[in-house]
């Protein structure tokens, strides 16, 4: 099955039906003609339709609705399936029309089909006046087969009387039809297996889901079934019902042979326990999927139950009339997805049973319906039927007004008795000749029976459930599960587990797949201690990303509804939680370490992008284990009780018998600033006088200027650095906490804007959100921090260097990834980690740790990004000529790096033997894990090499620094960073005259960026001027020889083509030095926004795009002269070359015009303070395009920010 090949058609085939059945609609509304008049109830009830929902969604219903029905008509097709014995949609091999229509071009009709036979001949025949005849006949005979199968699909075949036949696309029949692309998209091979069914419904709802999400905020109720639909893999599916459904049967029949269709069944020790659901027959057995989609859990327990029925000795024809009527039951909120589960149900009995189709049999799947009276409503109808509703019942039926929004989580107060006896009441009074009270009596009786539904009892409860976290639930839904899944609130998928308890018969089986943050995030701690206490977890499968393609990662288990003191088995499919596998390969992996449990696999032997082709090429005695066995009461003896299979003895023993983190350290949250856009700027985006990076203490913070220091996690680094970001704090945060008042609807600003006594504080921070291993940074004092730069501080300041080293070692990390190894580190994890504090060790550690935070510390500050950068690295090292002074960059780093990878590994083992850990954990760092010169440097062969042309680029980068004034060759740090600043600011701050500058900055900050030589003081003759003015005039050709080595080409094609997009990625899309350039690039120079003014763009336009254009002339008079005096060699050059001049000068003259002109005229000003992104935007075409920065989708987010005047963006 090609599910790429099936995705595109599902996409395809919907937005064609969308616009078809659009363009219908349109012509029914707003067409009169004889035909029409004749349909005038359907019309009417269209237009019914449309003013009670919206035209958006009838065009969707009635969309599906044909889609569903065109895709069972093609499956039945090729299955030979059709009851009337004639394919629907196929034609018969080696013909074109459908085999219904070509029979009866040949005078055959079924006669079951109740259509109008003599007008389909005539209209054959010509007879009927038509613009298609062939077409209409065939719409006729559609129409006919599809009521006909309602007697078979009554739930996806209702009959076509209303406005769904009028909307039916017109073109049926030629090679552009929606029925020729549905035979395309399903073929035959497609149609061998009913999960086809599942797969294409995904796909169709692929891009509402993709939709719905990028609206981001609360799902719409009818918009959850998009939002959380996912098409479970099949091995997940058998791994679930074989031990659930398969392992009930086992338990009461332990010497069934249906082992032997089981290869994904356990043997958990609860197989043999004599604590199980006892069953007496086969036709007990229920297994509900309480939010079953498109119906694939269901079509394999059919397949299961199927062997246990032939075990039983059946009658064959039997069996799936009974596994329909009495096993299998499936709820589901979205009409579209419960119509294909009923199909993919009748369709697999139909291929045990070729006879099945004769039966009377529906499936048991429960579509949710809205009871859509109200309360008053609902009262009236049971006093007139004489019926006294209890406060119980009256509950459940204002909650069934939810039904949709709720599904599988309604939770009946009222007794299965009372349901059934109000149920039986109404059925006796709904033949009233009160047409009103009628209509209240069916749909009292629909609601009724799907509480009946609701509350029964189940044996086997197997499950996908929908994925939605608290902050994505509408209020309605929100409200709700807060108030009855107090446990599990934090996501839909936990409260289902919760739902599938209450739905569990004692000692029933639940099985599940979902995402694995349940097993370890605090918000899901109740959740688990719960489940500990009265469940048993029977087995659990840990897997990475991969199951749904890209996910966040998924683990399936199977819980039994009793708690048993036994063991259970526990299967770890990855090794990093961001490792992509594929489905298959987890697969293979999974059965290997199921036979063999002392399995273990390497991990980093597999690539993603060929996967493996058998498990044994990972298998190896170094690699991670993979199977567990664990008794899940031993995980309350972690703190929070994550699901901790792996934990050995070793570790229980250290949590239990050792005080924790938060005994010698306070673990606190950051900030939410709600809008980081608004509050938040890279620190070299403002204004540095109003930038306060020195503060000392909290004392200070309410006298600080504007911007603050402020951390929000980054990049995996350990140690120090990752100081990037500053927060508006003008008058003690006024603007920030009136926005968090303002969200918290007026009840203050403390929900939001927290831990303001630990601001400023010195402590230890690391990122809330890392794909790599645990690692935290000194946190100097002097900054507030961040929801995403979660910090503690140390109760004693003196124990801080030492848990900061416990922090970064292997130790460590062994406990954060027993408490939580998903991506989210949060500070109840730390705060949990056991803590012994060794004196003997002590003073070692935190000396070494000193040590380790000034190397780090130090290679932090040796790039320009960092606040408290001075000079470059080449400049501050001396030596004779630049490639020596590369020699000693490269030995003095690679001497500080092994330095500190020596250190971390003598941390290691120090930490290793505190806490007795020797036959557990190595202290030996991959290279890899070194945080320092990641830039510069690859790890090659155990050796670390540096990257020569990132080395000069960010040497290049300091040169333009200088060039701007940015940075001095004559004063360290930062020189001119204030809005405006000029030459003469320059000379005050370095305290010289220009003539004892070693080198002289721009005086006009504009500096020309192009392919030749057409401005003395371009951008290449500066670097020139610098290079000499750094290293003497004397070695300047060696020197420049060097540069142009290590770049790997000259200077000048350097700034032409690389420089600007290195500056980009090296300052994240928020560019200091802007460059201002013509359509196609024929035009550039470069500013520094620090010092830009109202004046700047007139003194491109005149200075500099005017003159260039002049000298462009009269080289292309030089070139006219050429092209008749020259040698022929000259001739064609300049030919050519008097082509492209003429091409940049049209392009020079458009530019002037159109853009750089206007927008000089209108002397525009920027804002530091509103930072990169809002002042880059506000020069339209006139700048450079960075995608990510003023390309059309970031340009119409900047015009959506309230707090900016839209009309400055261009």
């Amino acid at each position: 099955m090609n599910t790429n090949a099936l995705k595109k058609f599902a996409q395809e085939a919907r937005r064609k039906l969308i616009e078809q059945v659009s363009s219908k609609l349109e012509y029914v509304l707003n067409t009169d003609t004889p035909e029409l008049r004749e349909k005038a109830d359907q019309i009417n009830k269209l237009k019914e339709a449309i003013q009670s929902t919206s035209k958006e969604q009838v065009i969707d219903k009635v969309t599906y609705t044909w889609f569903n029905r065109f895709m069972a008509l093609r499956f039945m097709d090729a299955n030979d399936y059709q009851p009337i014995g004639i394919r629907v949609l196929t034609p018969k091999n080696g013909y074109t029309l459908p085999e219904l229509l070509d029979e009866a071009k040949q005078g055959n009709i079924p006669e079951a089909l109740a259509v109008k036979n003599k007008k389909i001949f005539d209209l054959l025949d010509g007879k009927i006046p038509s613009a298609n005849a062939q077409n209409e006949a065939y719409k006729e005979l559609l129409i006919g087969a599809c009521n006909h199968l309602n007697k078979v699909l009554p739930f996806l075949f209702e009959r076509i009387n209303d406005y769904t036949e009028l909307l039916l696309p017109d073109d049926l029949t030629s090679e552009l039809s929606i029925v020729q692309d549905i035979r395309d998209g399903m073929s035959i091979e497609d149609c061998a297996e009913v999960e086809v069914i599942g797969w294409l419904y995904q796909f169709y709802i692929s891009e509402k889901k993709d939709e719905v999400f990028a609206s981001k905020g609360a799902v719409k109720k009818e918009d959850i079934p998009a939002a959380t639909q996912l098409f479970t893999p099949r091995w997940i599916v058998e791994y679930m019902v074989q031990n659930t459904v398969g392992k009930l049967w086992l338990q009461n029949k332990p010497n069934s042979k249906l082992r032997e269709y089981m290869p994904y069944f356990i043997e958990s020790p609860s197989v043999t326990s004599e604590e199980f659901l006892k069953i007496n027959s086969v036709e007990e057995i229920t297994l509900l999927d309480q939010a079953c989609g498109s119906g694939h859990i269901l079509v394999y327990g059919f397949e299961l139950l199927a062997k246990i029925y032939e075990e039983e000795g059946y009658n064959p024809n039997e069996i799936p009339e009974l596994i329909i009527t009495k096993n299998l039951f499936g709820f589901e909120i979205d009409e579209r997805a419960s119509q294909l589960a009923g199909m993919a149900l009748m369709m697999k009995a139909r291929s045990y049973n070729r006879r099945f189709f004769r039966k009377d049999v529906d499936p048991n799947i429960l579509c949710y319906k809205d009871l859509v009276l109200t309360s008053e409503e609902i009262n009236e109808a049971f006093i007139q039927i004489g019926f006294k509703l209890s406060k119980e019942l009256n509950h459940d039926l204002l909650t069934m007004q939810q039904a949709t929004n709720f599904g599988s989580l309604i939770i009946p107060l009222a007794s299965k008795s009372d349901l059934q006896h109000a149920l039986d009441k109404i059925k006796s009074k709904v033949n009233t000749g009160d047409a009103f009270l009628k209509y209240q009596l069916e749909e009292l009786k629909i609601t009724l029976e799907q509480l009946l539904f609701l509350s029964n009892k189940y044996y086997c409860i197997v499950d996908n459930p929908p994925y939605m976290g608290g902050g994505n639930m509408n209020k309605v839904l929100g409200d709700y599960v807060k108030a009855n899944y107090p446990d599990s609130k934090a996501d839909l998928m936990t409260c289902f587990m919760e739902a599938g308890w209450n739905m569990l018969l004692p000692k029933g089986i639940l099985g599940m797949i979902n995402l694995p943050s349940w097993l370890f995030l605090s918000s899901f701690e109740k959740l688990r201690k719960k489940l500990i206490k009265e469940k048993h977890i029977d087995s659990l499968l840990h897997m990475g990303r991969g199951i749904f393609g890209v996910d966040w990662g998924s683990t399936a288990f199977i819980i039994q509804n009793q708690q048993l003191d036994v063991y259970s088995r526990y299967f770890k499919l990855h090794k990093r939680n961001f490792q992509h596998l594929y489905p298959e390969d987890i697969q293979q992996i999974f059965l290997k370490a199921k036979d063999d449990s002392s399995t273990k696999i390497n991990f980093d032997k597999y690539r993603e992008g060929d996967g493996i082709t058998s498990v044994d090429e990972l298998v190896d005695e170094n690699g991670l284990q993979i199977s567990y066995s664990a008794n899940q009461i031993d995980f309350n003896k972690i703190p929070g009780t994550p699901i901790g299979y792996w934990a050995t003895e070793k570790l229980f023993d250290i949590y239990e018998k050792n005080k924790t983190f938060s005994n010698y350290s306070e673990t606190k949250i950051g900030q939410n600033t709600g809008d980081n856009n608004r509050f938040l700027r890279n620190w070299f985006e403002i204004i540095d006088e109003k930038f306060d990076n020195k503060l000392l203490n909290e004392s200070n913070l309410d006298a600080t200027l504007k911007w603050v220091p402020y951390r929000k996690g980054g990049n995996f680094r350990k140690w120090a650095g990752n100081e990037e970001y500053c927060l508006n704090w003008e008058n003690n945060g006024k603007e920030v906490k009136d926005y968090s008042n303002f969200r918290n609807k007026g009840k203050g600003y403390s929900r939001y804007i927290v831990s303001l006594n630990y601001c400023l504080k010195e402590g230890i921070t690391w990122s809330f959100i890392s794909s790599n291993k645990f690692n935290v940074r000194w946190a100097r004092e002097g900054a507030i921090f961040d929801v995403a730069g979660s910090s503690c501080f140390p109760k004693n300041i003196e124990d801080l260097d030492y848990l900061l080293g416990f922090l970064n070692s292997c130790v460590a990390e062994k406990f954060i990834s027993t408490i939580n190894p998903t991506l989210n580190i949060q500070g109840s994890d730390v705060k949990n980690l056991p803590l012994i504090q060794n004196i003997a060790f002590k003073e070692i550690i935190k000396n070494k740790v000193k040590e380790i935070k000034l190397f780090s510390k130090q290679e932090w500050d040796s790039r320009e990004t960092s606040w408290d950068f001075n000079k470059s690295e080449l400049i501050r090292i001396t030596g004779q000529d630049l490639g020596e002074i590369y020699d000693l960059f490269k030995q003095y780093w690679n001497n500080k790096f092994f330095q500190l990878h020596e250190n971390e590994e003598e941390l290691n083992r120090q930490f290793i033997e505190i806490y007795g850990l020797e036959d557990e954990l190595k202290p030996e760092v991959p290279l890899e894990e070194i945080t320092i010169l990641k830039e510069e440097t690859i790890i090659k062969n155990g050796q670390l090499v540096f990257k020569q042309t990132e080395v000069f680029a960010q040497f290049m980068s300091y040169a333009v620094g200088c060039m701007f004034g940015r940075y001095s060759l004559d004063k360290e740090g930062l020189i001119l960073a204030n809005q405006g600043e000029t030459l003469e600011d320059y000379l005050a701050k370095v305290e010289l005259s220009e003539d004892e500058l070693s080198f002289t900055p721009d005086e006009d900050n504009i500096i020309p960026v192009l392919d030749d030589e057409w401005f003395e003081d371009d951008i290449t003759g500066r670097f020139y001027a610098f290079l000499k003015a750094s290293f003497g005039k004397e070695n300047f050709d060696k020197n420049l020889a060097f540069v142009e080595e290590c770049l790997g080409k000259d200077v000048r094609k350097y700034f032409v083509k690389d420089f600007y997009n290195d500056h980009i990625k090296r300052y994240k899309k928020r560019p200091i030095y802007w460059m201002f350039s013509s359509p196609k690039g024929a035009f550039n120079v470069m500013i520094y926004m620090h010092r830009y003014t109202p004046d700047t763009l007139n003194k491109i336009l005149n200075s500099y795009l005017i003159q260039y254009r002049e000298k462009l002339n009269t080289h292309l008079e030089h070139l006219a002269h050429l092209t008749v005096s020259g040698t022929s060699i000259e001739q064609t050059k300049a030919i050519k070359e008097t082509e492209k001049l003429k091409l940049a000068l049209l392009e020079l003259k458009e530019y002037e015009r159109d853009i750089l002109y206007p927008m000089a005229t209108d002397r525009i000003n920027i804002d530091l303070d509103e930072g990169v992104l809002v002042n880059y935007n506000k020069f339209g075409n006139a700048i450079k395009e960075v995608k990510g920065l003023n390309d059309k989708v970031t340009k119409k987010k900047v015009r959506a920010f309230d707090w900016i005047d839209k009309e400055q963006i261009r």
